[in-house]
């Protein structure tokens, strides 16, 4: 687990892709996403889910996953304290299957950002009716998150949510991985400015 506070903002918590595939909290996109929230001025959390580097634990098919997520988020509010902390949770592919269903019904979460979300792989129905400020971005090469399939799915979300299509990179941004500074940090403005997002005291 890594954690790096800041004086006056809310958290951000980072999901890493899939654990049996190499996924870790070291990963370049999560890496690239801590450094525009740190830029803003959130405290960031990334984690290791089970089983991955120094995490106790195996692979817990998703279920596991979210309940490690749960244990995240009562870590980072306790972190930034009362009365009511407001939290972004990021998922970067396999992260943002396993974070958002744990995001979407606590309030203390005010926003979601899916990075490159399999929807070739896995369900994302579960987002259907939640109507907290939403951010995806993905590759227009993307082959677990086409770019068609994501807009066509991207249509039928409630409002707020916004959406970036990088021209020309996949699902590991590995060659336009600087591309994802611009559309984190406006979203991350955003939130700041968005009268349901309690930032903490500076004093």
């Amino acid at each position: 687990m890594s954690v790096r506070e800041a004086l006056s903002t809310g958290g951000v918590i980072f999901c890493h892709p899939h654990p049996l595939y190499g996924g870790d909290m070291e990963n370049p996109v999560i890496a690239t996403a801590v450094d525009a929230a740190a830029e803003e001025g959130f405290s960031t959390l990334r984690f290791n889910f089970r089983g991955v580097g120094r995490s106790g634990g195996s692979y817990g098919e998703g279920i596991g996953e979210r309940e490690d997520v749960g244990s995240v988020t009562e870590f980072i509010c306790s972190k930034l304290g009362p009365p009511d902390p407001s939290i972004i949770l990021l998922g970067y592919s396999f992260g943002a299957w396993a974070g958002f269903p744990v995001a979407i019904p606590d309030n203390r979460i005010r926003g979601l950002i899916g990075i490159a979300p399999p929807l070739k792989m896995y369900d994302f129905g579960f987002l259907a009716e939640c109507k907290k400020e939403k951010l995806f971005i993905s590759g227009d090469r993307d082959l677990y998150c086409p770019a068609q399939l994501l807009e066509e799915w991207y249509q039928d979300l409630k409002e707020p949510k916004s959406l970036t299509i990088i021209p020309g990179d996949d699902h590991f941004f590995s060659s336009h991985l600087h591309s994802l500074t611009k559309p984190l940090r406006e979203f991350f403005r955003r939130m700041k400015q968005s009268p349901e997002f309690r930032v903490r005291s500076s004093e």
